[in-house]
């Protein structure tokens, strides 16, 4: 009877940080390039000991077009990667703006990252109303003028990149390499959307509710048991 309460208690406890998964989930739907997490999965370590681990679905979202041309849609297993001053990061969210000193950042005020490194267009002739155009290929020209060419990442396993703010992820192990041209196509007025199906996550969130609410009665009725069991035993 111990041990059905103590079962029911895990049930409960993986329950709340399921719905707090897909809570979360509901409130990015969005937010650009964002990925829903899975709900905890239950797994069993190499001496056999119970653990719970969270998944990200990787799976791309409906591109939209936003008519802005520094916003860029990424096709294809790639990331645009970022620097925030510390390290390098990954994401699928490509609305980038120009900072005061000319650098392309995304809306954390991250540094966009290039073949060449840090992507600034401060050097050329902004005043002049030069159009800026982004290539399928990932090339940023200014006018006439050849600026850089987005470094796109291939993660060599996907498992490896951690969520961090922004729709980004940073690499917790494992490696990534530049993507060759014709293995990615870069869309410029375009910008991938979450990847949050509403109904999907209401859905797992209505049958998660039963789930707890299941849990919880079984507790009770297993707590009353007990006691009645004491209460027998006193007499």
């Amino acid at each position: 009877m111990i041990e059905g309460i103590q079962l029911a208690s895990q049930a409960l406890s993986k329950g709340m940080s399921n719905l707090s998964v897909t809570a979360n989930n509901l409130a990015n739907i969005n937010t650009t390039g964002f990925k829903r997490d899975l709900p905890f999965a239950e797994m069993l370590d190499a001496e056999g000991q119970i653990y719970y681990e969270q998944y990200t679905d990787h799976q791309m979202g409906d591109i939209v077009n936003t008519n802005n041309p520094l916003d860029v849609a990424l096709s294809g297993e790639g990331y645009f990667t970022v620097d925030n001053g510390q390290e390098t990061l990954f994401t699928k969210n490509g609305e980038f703006k120009l900072s005061v000193d000319g650098f392309l950042v995304n809306s954390l005020g991250h540094k966009v990252l290039g073949q060449g490194g840090e992507i600034n267009l401060g050097e050329y002739k902004m005043e002049d109303n030069q159009q800026i155009r982004i290539t399928q290929e990932g090339e940023i020209l200014v006018g006439k003028h050849s600026v850089d060419t987005l470094q796109i990442a291939k993660i060599s396993d996907i498992r490896d990149l951690k969520k961090t703010e922004g729709s980004c992820f940073r690499l917790s192990a494992g490696s990534y390499e530049s993507l060759e041209e014709g293995e990615f196509m870069v869309s410029q007025g375009y910008l991938e959307s979450s990847n949050v199906n509403p109904i999907i996550e209401m859905e797992a969130m209505i049958q998660m509710s039963k789930d707890y609410e299941a849990a919880t009665k079984m507790i009770q009725a297993l707590d009353k048991s007990l006691e009645e069991a004491n209460q027998i035993g006193k007499v």
